[in-house]
């Protein structure tokens, strides 16, 4: 029994160093940002020229694959039916507070050029070398990439990001 325990509790440190070395900060070379948070949650981040997208969630490691889980924020629209009743509706926010909003206000919003989950965050992603890589039709892409502008080649992997 006490063998059990001992390789129990060996394996989950293991499992706990191992998820250390993931949580941090990583971005790549496409406008893509993702902050992972030692308590398992997540926030991806895109800005790109004057569009930009977040979404927040949680991650779990899974060997080296992290795998990630969004939790949208909603508000709740308030407006008025046909049958002038008054219905609330949730919809994504587009900030991160959750709150009650109006029609008009909502429309506003609608014709901005950011909010939460515009551009698709990653589902997963592979942890190797202090990197994570994209994975694509169950390969993982390293080799590098076209930029959108130019013909200059980016590495496709998010790397550690200090800012």
């Amino acid at each position: 029994m006490k063998i059990l325990i001992i390789s129990f509790l060996l394996s989950l440190s293991l499992c706990l160093t191992a998820q250390d070395k993931v949580v941090g900060r990583y971005k790549d070379y496409f406008g893509n940002r993702i902050q992972l948070n030692a308590d398992n949650t997540f926030k991806y981040t895109w800005n790109f020229d004057m569009s930009a997208s977040w979404t927040k969630g949680i991650w779990v490691l899974k060997n080296d694959t992290v795998f990630f889980q969004m939790i949208p924020t909603y508000d709740t629209l308030m407006h008025t039916n046909s049958n002038k009743y008054r219905v609330d509706t949730l919809i994504l926010s587009n900030d991160e507070t959750p709150e009650r909003v109006i029609l008009v206000r909502d429309v506003i919003f609608a014709l901005s050029s950011g909010g939460q989950n515009r551009m698709t965050y990653p589902d997963k992603l592979f942890f190797k070398k202090g990197r994570l890589y994209k994975i694509q039709n169950e390969s993982l892409v390293i080799k590098k990439q076209k930029g959108f502008w130019s013909n200059k080649k980016c590495k496709p992997w998010y790397f550690k990001s200090n800012d």
